[in-house]
């Protein structure tokens, strides 16, 4: 299975997305929402960033409340619009990346020394 990355320039506002196979994805296995993690693995050199986000394989998104790479029903019972006293039931998904984790969203930290765009040219 593969993992898509979407990569957001906070600079400029614009995101690259970048499709990498599950036999190099064992280097973000076990990272949690939040870490740092080098982008060099995906054929951005230079980069850093931090993991903001993402969705199980489902389409579930990825909470922090929680750990673990599984999904978990939980009962909200906030942000549910002009409702009130009313929760529901919600599956998402744990804030660890696991083997079903299909999207990884990241926020650049550090720049490398190529320019975004070039760096988007490189499949990983």
């Amino acid at each position: 299975m593969e993992i898509k990355f979407v990569i957001n320039d906070p600079k400029n506002g614009k995101s690259v997305n970048k499709v990498l196979e599950s036999d190099k994805a064992d280097t973000v296995f076990g990272k949690k929402l939040g870490e740092e993690i080098d982008l060099s693995f995906i054929g951005m050199d230079g980069y850093s960033g931090v993991i903001t986000g993402g969705s199980y394989m489902t389409g579930m998104p990825m909470s922090n409340d929680f750990g673990g790479s599984g999904l978990k029903k939980v009962l909200i019972g906030k942000s549910l619009g002009n409702k009130k006293n009313i929760r529901l039931r919600k599956s998402l998904a744990g804030n660890t990346i696991g083997q079903f984790t299909s999207q990884i969203n990241v926020k650049i930290i550090k720049y490398g020394e190529k320019p975004l765009e070039t760096a988007k040219t490189s499949n990983g």
